[in-house]
């Protein structure tokens, strides 16, 4: 027990240390780009980004890293002070620097001379609600302003991949709202078992929240407008499903699909079954855009013949992977297109300088080789990517209509990949470099000299610090700490 009750004290410690490294990095001169100010309402620091692929972690994780130990270092000297010494764990620290951030340096001092002595003794939940009560007890005029600022921050987070084909979202917002939907989902549940459904009480709380969803993407309307909820601009929301196209071929070559995939697949053109969006390049590929299928030339022989069951074969969507079976139960009623991309064909990849936008089907071609952002560690699905060119396309100087100048980087496989807006910002206006050493493999060096490569399947790479123009190789993992 004491040896636990240690090991958290460590922890404490140690999580201390990597707070107060993160404050200290964040003032650093390089981690702060006055060219962000007018993209990012004056949020000039790269810190949290610098942070985050170095730690493997998130964005957001690291930012919160970096407040904490700027108030453990300024306002909430206290709150340091307990966890450097394990008093308190980092789960208590943090809600104290959170809850605090944002309000009048006396506020917060006020409030940790309150709940910081009893702080070692409660929960962090304890803690939480704690904190709460002092802030209303210490500036009650304030509260409801600090509500109304909070309240600008609500959110249901993107779905995050689970184990065994799970995925969660997270929902924060104004405290009444958020209990109001409880209590209806509640309620909603708890009628149905009393009138015999066999489902738990937390089955049937999913089950009813999800019937929301589907309900939107059936046609529904939103509460008391003429608004589509299934619509975005008069285009119907999609699903991205990938399958490599050698899982969808039957072992005879033939380009029908491969064993099991009939079952619940959507019938194609010309008698092709599509369960995804394939890579790669079969008899007949098709695509079909705006409910129409187009045919797409292809002159290249089949791929070679293959017995592997589609049925055991792992299908990605945008945020997390599916099986087979539940990439048929999304597709039901819908559209589906499958996409042929494959180098060997004359589909046109590279437009060279004459024009800035890709074609639909080499944004398409990009959009499934990457399938996320190309950012290291990000997960933003591709499809909600900017198109960057990795070395910029310049407009000839006589004018925006004219080919591209020459001297800039071309509209072609080699030279495109899905960013998100942060990673766009960071790369174009924060000094971080990236160099696309060959179609979708990109390495991005930072401000502080590091180097990432992020591979073909997303995974991201540390390979080293750049001192001096030499690329210096990261510590081993078994190596002991360098102090």
């Amino acid at each position: 027990m004491e040896v636990a009750a240690a090991a958290r004290r460590l922890e404490a410690a140690a999580h201390d240390t990597l707070t107060r490294a993160a404050a200290v990095l964040a003032e650093r001169a390089a981690m702060n780009q006055p060219a962000l100010e007018m993209f990012t309402q004056g949020q000039t620091s790269t810190a949290g980004d610098e942070l985050a692929m170095r730690l493997t972690t998130t964005r957001n994780e690291c930012l919160s890293l970096i407040r904490q130990g700027t108030m453990f270092t300024s306002i909430l000297v206290g709150t340091g002070a307990a966890l450097a010494v394990g008093r308190i764990d980092p789960a208590k620290a943090k809600i104290m620097a959170e809850s605090l951030v944002d309000v009048p340096g006396e506020v917060a001092m006020a409030v940790e001379d309150l709940v910081l002595p009893k702080a070692p003794d409660r929960t962090p939940g304890q803690v939480r609600s704690d904190v709460a009560k002092a802030l209303i007890s210490v500036d009650p005029a304030q509260a409801q302003a600090r509500a109304q600022r909070r309240a600008r921050s609500r959110k249901v987070t993107r779905p995050r991949t689970l184990p065994d084909g799970e995925a969660s979202v997270w929902v924060s917002g104004p405290a009444d709202q958020v209990l109001t939907l409880d209590v209806a989902l509640d309620g909603a549940a708890r009628a149905a078992r009393t009138a015999g459904d066999p489902r738990t009480l937390d089955q049937l709380r999913f089950d009813i929240l999800t019937d929301v969803g589907a309900l939107a993407l059936a046609g529904g309307r939103f509460p008391g407008t003429d608004t589509d909820l299934a619509s975005n601009g008069g285009r119907r929301p999609e699903i991205h499903v990938t399958v490599a196209l050698e899982h969808l071929l039957a072992a005879d070559g033939s380009g029908n699909a491969g064993p099991g995939a009939d079952r619940g697949a959507q019938p194609c053109p010309d008698g092709a079954i599509g369960t995804g969006e394939a890579l790669g390049v079969g008899r007949r590929p098709w695509s079909g855009r705006g409910g129409r299928a187009e045919q797409i030339h292809d002159t290249h022989p089949s791929p070679p013949k293959t017995s592997i069951d589609p049925e055991t074969v792992p299908i990605l969507t945008g945020y997390v992977p599916i099986t087979p079976t539940a990439a048929r139960a999304i597709a039901a009623g819908g559209i589906w297109r499958r996409l042929v991309t494959d180098p060997l064909t004359h589909a046109v990849l590279d437009l060279g300088h004459t024009r800035y936008r890709p074609t639909q089907e080499l944004a398409d071609h990009i959009v499934a080789r990457d399938r996320t952002c190309v950012g290291p560690g990000c997960s933003r699905p591709a499809s909600g990517c900017d198109l960057d060119h990795t070395v910029a396309w310049i407009h000839s100087p006589e004018g925006a209509d004219e080919p591209g100048d020459a001297a800039g980087g071309t509209t072609s496989e080699d030279n495109l990949g899905p960013m998100c807006t942060r990673e766009h910002l960071i790369k174009t206006h924060g000094g971080f470099r990236v160099e696309q050493a060959e179609p979708g493999l990109f390495e991005w060096t930072t401000p502080a000299g590091l180097r990432y490569r992020r591979e073909r399947d997303g995974t991201r790479t540390f390979l080293g610090h750049v001192v001096y123009g030499t690329l210096h190789p990261p510590r081993p993992p078994d190596a002991p700490p360098p102090f």
